[in-house]
């Protein structure tokens, strides 16, 4: 097939700055790629995201997030259906050939449906989530019945690439794993070699875990404390929890209290915000991703930006982002006894120093990859479909 466009011009349309999040972050660097390369026609961006009744955070913004696009404009809404003809007009007029669009759950889902029915020109969705994570009735149908009308795709999961739905888009589906954010606008804020965990104020002889991020059910955080309470109290093990809970966190917090008698735990559930960041995986030696489901994980690209080994559950797109034995350890997910086994084996120094240096010079796919798989998709996006 014959590509028409060399310098295909994109319209994003997506979260940025001042919001919070994984989400806003990767929408806000790809436009600064899609910018740097000379394919960004134009940034959409909403001035509300989520409605309160659905956020049970205390705020949804962070300013330090991520870099600010100054061409952007703020004018929609996800959940004022009213605010989106504007979105509308604005591609219309705009020099874009195609519109790329992030999807992640239901509450993007309603946005996304309008603009691949409504738009004239082709609407190409990045599928973070497939399925909402917080929905499991007709999840997966919701799922195919907001994307069947894009006219490309591309997502983050290898596994995807084995669902129906996209088997039958084949040509017009990318998979690239989220590369490595590295936010220009914080200053490394860690302490010097030698003192994170003193500043955390961890004994140097322990090894210490992170977990890091939102907390919700589906990220197994109940079965890491499971597998560190099957270890022997003395373990040489210390773990940091840092995140806020997406729910009610009064059981969370009394069972951590409880915990911390005779183990060495530190949380802070609450928002981490960008400039905090550094410190708490400086201090780290591991950092732990025990979930139950996944898709992709911006906290696996975090962790290896700051050059930390991974324990990871097999799901989603994890095993592909954590090479076993090479960067980290992967353990079946769900698994308590899985989990504390391979917390077990990163208390050998020798394996922990390999996985260390692998970890460092982990081979994450660059956003010139991303963009590349984004264009092609793009281009393809302007013939008819077969």
């Amino acid at each position: 097939m014959e590509l028409r466009k060399k310098n295909i011009q994109i319209a994003l349309v997506g979260p940025s700055w001042p919001f919070r999040g994984g989400i806003a972050k990767y929408t806000t660097e790809l436009a600064h790629q899609l910018s740097k390369k000379g394919h960004l026609a134009s940034f959409i961006t909403p001035k509300k995201q989520y409605p309160q009744i659905l956020f049970p955070g205390k705020t949804q913004k962070d300013e330090h997030s991520c870099n600010r696009v100054s061409s952007s404009k703020s004018i929609y809404s996800y959940y004022e259906p009213w605010t989106w003809r504007a979105v509308l007009k604005e591609l219309e007029a705009s020099k874009a050939d195609c519109i790329v669009v992030p999807h992640w759950s239901l509450v993007s889902a309603p946005f996304l449906s309008y603009l691949t029915r409504r738009s004239s020109k082709p609407v190409i969705a990045i599928v973070h989530n497939f399925t909402d994570h917080s929905l499991r009735f007709r999840s997966r149908r919701i799922g195919e019945w907001v994307l069947k009308k894009g006219a490309g795709y591309l997502h983050h999961n290898p596994e995807f690439s084995k669902l129906d739905f996209f088997k039958t888009r084949s040509e017009r589906v990318e998979c690239q794993l989220l590369p490595i954010i590295k936010n220009k606008q914080i200053k490394n804020t860690s302490p010097k070699i030698g003192g994170p965990k003193k500043k955390i104020q961890i004994p140097d002889e322990l090894i210490t875990f992170l977990f890091f991020g939102l907390i919700r059910p589906y990220k197994g955080l109940n079965i890491l404390l499971d597998a560190i309470e099957s270890l022997p109290p003395q373990a040489p093990i210390a773990l940091l929890i840092a995140g806020e809970p997406w729910e009610k966190n009064k059981e969370l917090e009394i069972r951590l209290q409880n915990m911390s008698k005779n183990r060495w735990i530190q949380w802070e559930l609450k928002w981490i915000s960008e400039e905090e960041t550094p410190i708490w995986f400086s201090a780290a030696d591991v950092v732990v991703l025990p979930y139950l489901e996944a898709t992709g994980s911006a906290v696996a690209a975090q962790a290896l930006s700051f050059g930390k080994p991974i324990l990871a559950t097999r799901t989603g797109s994890l095993p592909y982002i954590i090479k076993h034995g090479e960067n980290g350890l992967i353990c079946e997910s769900n698994n308590t006894s899985a989990l504390a086994n391979g917390l077990t084996r990163f208390l050998n120094q020798k394996l922990r120093d390999k996985l260390t240096r692998g970890a460092k010079t982990s081979g994450l796919k660059d956003w010139s990859s991303y963009v590349e798989g984004l264009v092609r998709i793009a281009e393809k996006s302007l013939t008819p479909m077969n």
